[in-house]
Parts: C-alpha cells; sequence; structure tokens
C-alpha cells in the first residue's frame, strides 16, 4: 500500500487512525475523560515517546518503513511502555498486518492491565476496530465497552452502533426522515 501523496483529507484519516478518539479534520472527541496518567515521566520515556511522536509524522507523511523503524526503536528502549506498541499496531492496521497488530494491541494491553488510562483505552479501541472488521461484533462490542468505562468517547459511539436496538431505532428515524410511508424492519 503506497502512502506517498497523500491528501489532505487522507492525512486526517490517517491522524484519525493514529488517534481514534479524533474525528476527521483532527477535531479531538470531547467525550474522552481517563482517570489515570499513561506514564511516567523519565528521561528513557521522554525519548520513547519522542520517537514515536517522530514515527507518526513519518507515516503521515507516506514514509511507512521509517516510521516502522522509529516505533521499534522506541519500543527497545522502553519496552515496558504500552503506546509504542499501540503506535506501532496502528501502522500496522494501516499496512493491512492485521495479525502484527493484533500481537502489538495484546502486548499493551498486558502492559496496561488494571490501570484505567489512555493507553489502555486507545489499544482497546484499536482492538475493537480490528475484531469489527474481521466480523467479531460480539468480542468488539465487549473490547468497546472497557474502554468506553475507561472514558473514551470513540468507544462509547462504538457501543452505541452495535447495540442491535440502536440500529433498528436509526433504520426506523431514517425511514421517517425520508418520508417513506411503511416502516420497514
Amino acid at each position: 500500500m503506497a502512502l506517498d501523496n497523500l491528501s489532505e483529507r487522507d492525512r486526517a484519516i490517517l491522524r484519525s487512525i493514529f488517534d481514534p478518539t479524533a474525528t476527521i479534520g483532527d477535531v479531538a472527541d470531547d467525550g474522552d475523560t481517563f482517570a489515570e496518567e499513561d506514564e511516567d515521566s523519565s528521561e528513557i520515556y521522554l525519548k520513547a515517546k519522542e520517537l514515536c511522536a517522530k514515527g507518526v509524522k513519518l507515516a503521515e507523511g507516506g514514509q511507512s518503513e521509517a516510521a516502522l523503524k522509529l516505533f521499534n526503536e522506541s519500543i527497545e528502549l522502553a519496552p515496558d511502555r504500552a503506546a509504542g506498541y499501540n503506535d506501532r499496531a496502528q501502522l500496522y492496521r494501516l499496512l493491512e498486518r492485521d495479525d502484527e497488530a493484533l500481537h502489538d494491541l495484546q502486548r499493551a494491553l498486558e502492559i496496561t492491565e488494571g490501570k484505567k488510562t489512555r493507553a489502555r483505552a486507545l489499544t482497546l479501541c484499536q482492538q475493537g476496530v480490528l475484531l469489527r472488521k474481521k466480523g467479531s461484533d460480539d468480542e468488539a462490542k465487549k473490547v468497546f465497552e472497557e474502554a468506553a468505562k475507561l472514558g473514551s468517547g470513540f468507544a462509547k459511539k462504538q457501543v452505541v452502533e452495535l447495540n442491535p436496538y440502536a440500529a433498528l431505532c436509526n433504520q426506523m428515524l431514517s425511514q421517517v426522515m425520508r418520508g417513506e410511508k411503511e416502516i420497514k424492519l
């Protein structure tokens, strides 16, 4: 998948992949609230975080291999930093390397077990997106429910979307708005 010469819209979509709580156009979801800080502020963590930030910029610029190299360096530097695995998983997802993405997400979930952090919520959201892609909506709903409890606005929206009653209500409302005389269920 070539990432060169992305349009601004494509870059916005890429940003939304790297931060599933952001909307297209890079507007943050105001529904996010997280109980705990994600990580410490040691020099090693700050360097690892900096490497990931550079990796995201490279990925946005279509330089996926260079981005992957930085994500790998970040993880080598701070192997217990969940956000590094989440960032790399998002790149893998973009490159359609879903199995590798799921592996990284599992590692990030192990690191954040029992924590109520942004890193855990974002990881759960990425996992939920991949589960939905595989057609595992029931599993995805459980994952999104956990992320929603952690404060993710994106996850809350996904839980509603995965609710069959909400989907039915949306369908009926759509039909009413279109002026259809007979509601089809």
